[in-house]
């Protein structure tokens, strides 16, 4: 479990430098200016990364390399490198391979996060090798590397990624080459028939000879059937637990995965439930909608928690100008039996719309194995848990095996740095404007006849000719504020960070 982008794009640099035949990259924004180490790797290769791609794939002729990237919508331009295909395709070495992956549903997107080397070394979670990420675990007001690519300050950011070799490392490869053939990609290299050891000197190693769930969401498109895993995943862990449901995570807005919580939490006995999510959404149009919708999804949970179960929290730093951890991690953990960390929030979409990778594993086989894996989990919980407490691991786990995980929170949140309690509210005014099956978090892949069916009355439907005029002069106004948004002080009132 590697906690915040330092470690691991220090750990993807290193990997990289190792490769020699293949490396995939899946992502949902990758920008090629990026420095993975901002005060200089110093390891004899440029510093930015579309530069240092290309100089390893250069010096190795068996090396190849496959980006492939969400081909995001004209709304999160502003936020994004322009022209990705040059920097990372049309100027590259020929061997350095760029796509944009466009196979999915209207309103869906490629989401997963994925990068292996050589088939042998694998990254899962949420973090993408783009702008405005990179952060300690420290979260420093004062730290002058935490700038994006204009060379402008970001605020703290927290995420959580997962490393794994071994057959893990060999299986995501291959979920990998499967996505890339199936958004129109070349062919590629096949696995290598020997398995090597590349795990790098700067991780360290959490748990070893452990068996690796690897949950998938993939919508239904084009005649190809969907795949629900982390759906699945999430609701067979909440129905299971015993003592605790931990989560971390950017969206809390499923229905469904609200009504599997709001159902344990009205047990008498059922498992205690802490969500860690960021104080505010990022940006005013992601407050007004996901925002929105995590309220409602508040409401529903502290409603069913008769028996005082439920708590939502947000970490606050500890320096004056500190102020509150930006949460993008999707993670959890189910008692000390399960972890699973990946791309996946807690929403609608996450379920079933875009595509997300998680890694899980579980407390299972002999009683020994159940032990030593339960053991790891729960040092794992307890050192997630200790960056937002200011704690050390081991006085968190101790708290957490004696009170449990609410009272423990609570009462090691009495420092400057700490959990406090969320109470998101919903302004009457924006709850009732956003409709309860939100096109921001919709439940299923949009199908465009059937939502201009219900929308759009028959007589008003106009002819292709006269509708794609409409549909140019919108994309023209489209592009104009894009433009605007980029290019004036606007943009700092919209913010579309995934």
């Amino acid at each position: 479990m590697l906690l915040d982008a330092q470690i691991y794009f220090r750990a993807v640099r290193a990997a990289i430098r190792q490769a020699r035949r293949c490396i995939f990259i899946l992502s949902w924004d990758i920008d090629s200016r990026i420095w993975l180490v901002p005060e200089g790797a110093a390891d004899g290769y440029p510093e930015p990364l579309g530069d240092f791609l290309h100089a390893v794939v250069s010096e190795r002729r068996e090396l190849h390399a496959y980006v492939l990237n969400w081909d995001f919508t004209m709304l999160y331009a502003m936020e994004r490198e322009w022209l990705p295909a040059y920097h990372l395709g049309w100027r590259t070495h020929q061997r350095l391979h760029f796509l944009m992956d466009g196979r999915h549903p209207v309103g869906a997107c490629h989401h997963q996060k994925v990068i292996v080397i050589d088939d042998t070394l694998a990254f899962v979670g949420g973090l993408d090798l783009t702008s405005a990420r990179w952060d300690t675990p420290a979260h420093s007001a004062a730290d002058t590397r935490r700038r994006d690519v204009n060379g402008k300050a970001y605020a703290p950011f927290h995420d959580v990624q997962a490393a794994v070799d071994g057959d893990a490392a060999r299986a995501l490869g291959i979920l990998c080459r499967d996505r890339w053939q199936l958004a129109g990609g070349c062919e590629t290299v096949a696995p290598a028939p020997f398995a090597m050891t590349m795990w790098p000197d700067c991780l360290d190693v959490d748990l070893s000879d452990v068996p690796v769930a690897i949950s998938r969401t993939v919508p239904a498109y084009d005649g190809t059937p969907g795949v629900s895993e982390i759906r699945q995943l999430h609701l067979d862990a909440i129905a299971s637990a015993h003592e605790s449901l931990l989560f971390e995570n950017q969206y809390v807005t499923s229905e469904l995965i609200a009504g599997a919580l709001a159902r344990r939490l009205a047990e008498p006995h059922g498992p205690e439930v802490l969500i860690i999510s960021p104080n505010k959404q990022s940006g005013w149009l992601e407050e007004a909608t996901m925002g929105v919708l995590r309220a409602r999804m508040h409401d529903r949970l502290r409603r069913a928690d008769i028996y005082h179960h439920y708590r939502m929290m947000s970490p606050q730093l500890d320096e004056i100008d500190g102020g509150a951890l930006n949460v993008h991690s999707k993670v959890f953990f189910a008692d000390d039996r399960l972890l699973s960390i990946g791309s996946a929030n807690l929403s609608n979409r996450s379920m079933a719309c875009d595509t997300e990778c998680n890694l899980s594993i579980e407390a299972v086989g002999d009683e020994h194995e159940r032990v030593r894996i339960a053991a790891a989990i729960a040092r794992m919980r307890a050192r997630l848990l200790a960056e937002h407490l200011a704690e050390v691991p081991e006085v968190v786990q101790k708290i957490l095996s004696d009170k449990g995980l609410l009272s423990a929170t609570k009462q090691l949140s009495q420092r400057p740095r700490r959990l406090v309690e969320l109470d998101p509210l919903a302004v009457p005014e924006l709850d009732a404007l956003i409709p309860q099956q939100s096109l921001f978090d919709p439940e299923e892949p949009i199908d465009p006849e059937a939502l201009i069916a219900r929308w759009v009355p028959r007589q008003s439907r106009k002819p292709f000719s006269r509708r794609f005029v409409v549909m140019l002069i919108l994309s023209l106004l489209l592009i104009a504020g894009v433009i605007t948004l980029r290019y004036t002080p606007a943009q700092a009132y919209l913010n579309l960070y995934r």
